[in-house]
């Protein structure tokens, strides 16, 4: 087992484990485009606004009797195998309690939306929530000390079984099951691995109970209302439009979350972990931070709004065009989320000084301002007006966390802000030189046009991108920061193959001192 991270090294084995879990998370929405590729061509819109209605109650459900084990058990300086016992019977008894409730509350779903196939779709996702309560307590252990490799494995092989199951059944079949089937084994295969990775006997115990339970209080109602922020949006439109449109909406909803939830969803336990570490040095932890959030804003601010500038490619390449009534809320839906990007990175803080209460205060803002505006939007303005809502409750949201920030670490509000300049300028250089290129492209009418803009329009921004982000950088006086960070590691590795290289060619005509050079044949002198 590997040894207990070190203050000196803590940020260097953050950022190890933050890559590995991006990159595992990046790997799986690759296999979820994949997926996406398939199931859009062979099911139709109706049935993906089917099953959003099931997986949203279920998400609901399941957010209201969420219980924080994990990060319970991190904050814990040690672990012991009664806090294992107590972690797993907690999470048995939630998943119980959510498939009673899921059951007994299927039957009303489906009354209200005047669709039977909703109970048994209800009832059958429920699996997936119960059994991702109930992985291995043990692999806690692992990410205490920032070991992020075990979740990289379990994440990718399980995305994997279940885009194999999921694609045959939709093959087979041409049902909406095949969507609901790809859900639960990948919830499945995760827990089933865990055990794997991570061998722990289950024993039933409560004896530890007050650990999670004076954790838990606040927290269980923040993950409430964050639910309640993601999911009642899909639950009103599924009841005032019909299921294709829903299905478009939810189809529109997953391509704009693949980068933002791939990117920073895996961030926040290695994040969780590095600030933990460094709760009692203020200073330290306010530069951690300030890194943090300028990273995820240097990283997310260009993706966003790069898949809003190629929402109609992207949509077309994806999807097909049977699914272009999509284009406008992958446009939109994606500036949306711009807001999110910048102070992402107050979650894990929050948790570290133990703030669920301001986490849950953060949500009831975010919840606050969204509901009324989506209420007045979706009858005003149709999906148009959910999205506008969705952008003025990020937005206040974001105003909200700075000052959190501020009060925790010291970070000023201005400072925080300057710290995201030069991601904003770059994206700004990025918008031009992509709607530049466009009037060169052909219009987007085919799928060979469609596929030779989006790879075009992406290329074109990612270079044009890193191109103004570095000349920002090195106009700034080169700081300290992820630009930093990339620049010397690409150094590094140069510097290292170029010594390998020598030290290879320096090996290769070194010749013996006890044989003249002239009695070996000049390819021989080589071997």
């Amino acid at each position: 087992m590997s040894e207990i991270a070190q203050p000196a090294n803590i940020g260097s084995r953050a950022a190890t484990g933050a890559a590995l879990m991006v990159a595992a998370r990046l790997l799986t929405r690759f296999i979820d485009l994949a997926s996406m590729l398939v199931l859009t061509r062979i099911l139709l819109p109706a049935d993906f606004g089917l099953v959003a209605i099931a997986a949203s109650l279920c998400g609901l459900t399941e957010a209201i009797l969420e219980l924080q084990i994990n990060q319970a058990l991190l904050r814990l300086p040690t672990v012991a195998r009664l806090h294992y016992d107590t972690a797993f019977t907690i999470g048995l008894i939630r998943g119980v309690v959510l498939m009673a409730v899921l059951v007994a509350s299927a039957f009303p779903v489906a009354r209200f939306y005047h669709d039977a196939r909703l109970f048994p779709l209800v009832c059958f996702l429920g699996l997936s929530p119960f059994m991702r309560g109930i992985v291995s307590p043990r692999m806690v252990a692992f990410q205490k000390q920032l070991s992020f490799w075990r979740d990289f494995a379990i994440e990718l092989s399980g995305k994997g079984i279940s885009f194999v199951f999921g694609t045959v059944i939709a093959l087979l079949t041409h049902s909406y099951w095949a969507i609901a089937l790809n859900t639960v084994i990948y919830s499945g295969a995760m827990m089933a691995q865990s055990y794997y990775f991570a061998p722990y006997r289950p024993r039933l115990s409560l004896r530890e109970i007050h650990v999670f339970a004076g954790f838990a209080g606040w927290m269980t109602m923040a993950q409430i209302v964050s639910a309640l922020n993601w999911q009642f949006e899909r639950l009103l439109l599924g009841k005032v439009m019909n299921r294709s449109a829903l299905g478009m909406f939810s189809t529109a909803i997953d391509i704009t979350n693949i980068p933002f939830l791939a990117l920073f969803t895996p961030m926040a336990r290695p994040l969780l972990a590095a600030f933990s570490h460094l709760s009692e040095d203020r200073e330290r932890l306010a530069a951690s931070y300030q890194k943090a959030s300028v990273a995820m804003a240097t990283v997310g601010l260009p993706l966003l709004i790069g898949e809003s500038l190629v929402a109609d490619s992207t949509v077309r390449v994806v999807v097909g065009p049977a699914w272009v009534g999509a284009v406008p809320m992958v446009r939109w839906l994606a500036l949306s989320l711009t807001p999110a990007v910048f102070t992402l990175a107050t979650w894990p803080l929050l948790l570290t000084f133990g703030r669920t209460k301001t986490l849950l205060k953060r949500n009831l803002l975010e919840f606050g301002v969204k509901f009324p505006l989506a209420i007045a939007g979706v009858l005003w303005a149709g999906f148009s007006g959910v999205i506008a809502a969705r952008f003025v409750s990020e937005l206040a949201s974001d105003v909200f966390g700075l000052f959190l920030v501020r009060g925790l670490t010291g970070l000023g509000v201005w400072e925080q802000v300057l710290g995201w300049k030069r991601s904003v300028g770059a994206s700004l250089f990025m918008v031009l030189a992509v709607e530049g290129l466009k009037w060169l492209l052909p219009p987007v009418d085919t799928l060979a046009h469609a596929a030779v803009d989006l790879f075009a329009c992406s290329a074109c921004g990612a270079v044009a991108y890193t191109f103004g982000l570095c000349m920002l950088w090195i106009l700034s006086g080169r700081p300290e920061g992820i630009e930093k960070l990339v620049f010397d590691r690409a150094r590094h590795i140069v510097s290292s193959r170029r010594g390998k290289e020598s030290s290879v060619f320096g090996k290769s005509v070194s010749f013996p001192v006890s044989q003249p050079i002239v009695e070996q044949g000049s390819q021989d002198s080589f071997h």
